[in-house]
């Protein structure tokens, strides 16, 4: 499903600083309508336990889910 040369994962890099004890950090990820299985899909290159971004982010993220559902459900009409 993902292209294969996409680096997801951990960047090792704490570009807010670290928000405590069990932050490990910069994670890239990869959004995507996966028309086959009708569902959007986010994978991160590795298993996380949780997600913290600055609201600005949270806004894009959310913008991002929401224009990959848009596009599954134009697939769809």
């Amino acid at each position: 499903m993902f292209i294969k040369h996409l680096k997801l994962g951990p960047t090792g890099r704490f570009p807010q600083g670290q928000a405590d004890a069990t932050d490990e950090g910069e994670i890239r990820l990869a959004i995507a309508a996966d028309h086959q299985q009708a569902i959007v899909r986010l994978a991160f290159g590795k298993p996380i336990a949780w997600l913290g971004l600055p609201s600005n982010d949270a806004r894009a993220l959310a913008q991002m889910l929401i224009d990959k559902a848009d596009e599954l459900d134009q697939r769809k009409t």
